[in-house]
């Protein structure tokens, strides 16, 4: 395991969705601009926006946001505590 991640987001393109890539990937392409951790979650949160899996970002990233979007609860949810 990495001890500092670093990922790449390659903006949508016209046949392509945006993608986040783990820093160094093969498949990232020149547009590709670095982005934090959270940043990177963010995105992959965005409806659209894939995590490449030729690289570690799909395994490292996508089981974080899992676990994030399960723990918060829905935007409807306003009921007043009491």
């Amino acid at each position: 395991m990495p001890t500092r991640w670093a990922w790449l987001l390659d903006g949508r393109t016209h046949s392509r969705p945006a993608t986040v890539h783990a820093e160094g990937c093969s498949g990232a392409t020149d547009r590709a601009h670095p982005v934090g951790t959270m940043q990177a979650l963010d995105a992959l949160a965005r409806p659209g926006t894939m995590a490449c899996t030729v690289c570690d970002a799909a395994e490292a990233l996508l089981p974080i946001l899992a676990h994030v979007q399960n723990d918060v609860p829905p935007a409807t949810d306003h009921r007043p505590l009491r």
